[in-house]
């Protein structure tokens, strides 16, 4: 289904699909560019500063007089074309665009510094659940695990699924995609069998994300290198496999067309 806006709802307003795009019901979307609303996308440079998105709004509908669903995606869709070869029915919309006009346009509800949105994580593909990790030895504030996601010191979390520690989230200091390491002891030592899940955040405050090309989950394979965006993290809950998901406002810098 993608993002979902859940706190601070702002106002929702009918932007036209950038030419020949296909946009999808549950997708962060920017309107810089061409003549209306594309994929926010993945990150280009520190805090996007190469590709300077901003995030505009999530789409919430479509124009499309008979409705069209997206099965990868469990949604609605719309796909824009020339007005001389469309062959789609488009109803009319609100706002100053011309009800007779055939143009393909999405409803979007606005996206502010407070809104607080909802995105599921999952790993290189819509659907995909993030890999779960065996330990094979551990103590209170390590362990060693099968291969998880490769992570940026202080910017990955991991959360123990089984054992005495289940329920426990720990940001991470390892950059390893095997040897895992935090400050905060846990109850007790980890054990060997254990199991656990990483995510390439952190489960709370200002943290680095990237999103799939789409922008229609949280990416939970992300390594970042030079490209990522920044997001404030109110929530992130690992708890249910295949339902992995997390609660966060766009970092401030995201707002900013003019970045250092």
């Amino acid at each position: 289904m993608g993002f979902k806006i859940i706190h601070g709802n702002s106002q929702k307003l009918w932007v036209p699909v950038t030419y020949e795009d296909t946009l999808y019901v549950g997708q962060i979307v920017k309107c810089q560019a061409n003549e209306g609303a594309a994929p926010f996308g993945a990150a280009s440079g520190a805090v996007d500063t190469t590709g300077k998105s901003i995030p505009f709004g999530v789409v919430v509908g479509t124009n499309n007089r008979i409705p069209l669903f997206n099965a990868t995606y469990n949604t609605q869709y719309i796909t824009d074309a020339t007005p001389l070869a469309s062959t789609t029915e488009f109803t009319g919309v609100e706002g100053p665009w011309s009800k007779g006009e055939q143009r393909a346009m999405v409803e979007v509800e606005l996206i502010t510094p407070e809104t607080i949105l909802r995105g599921q994580l999952f790993n290189a593909a819509f659907g995909t659940a993030m890999t779960v990790g065996t330990t094979t030895a551990g103590d209170s504030v390590s362990c060693t695990t099968g291969t998880l996601v490769a992570s940026t010191a202080n910017q990955a979390t991991i959360y123990f699924r089984t054992g005495t520690n289940k329920g426990a989230y720990r940001i991470l200091d390892n950059t390893s995609a095997t040897a895992q390491t935090w400050d905060t002891p846990t109850y007790i030592a980890v054990a060997v069998g254990d199991k656990c899940v990483k995510a390439p955040l952190r489960c709370i405050g200002p943290s680095y994300v990237d999103f799939d090309a789409e922008s229609m989950y949280v990416e939970a394979s992300a390594t970042y290198g030079t490209n990522y965006h920044v997001i404030d993290v109110i929530r992130l809950d690992l708890s249910v496999a295949g339902q992995e998901y997390v609660d966060f406002k766009f970092n401030i810098d995201h707002f900013a067309q003019a970045r250092a």
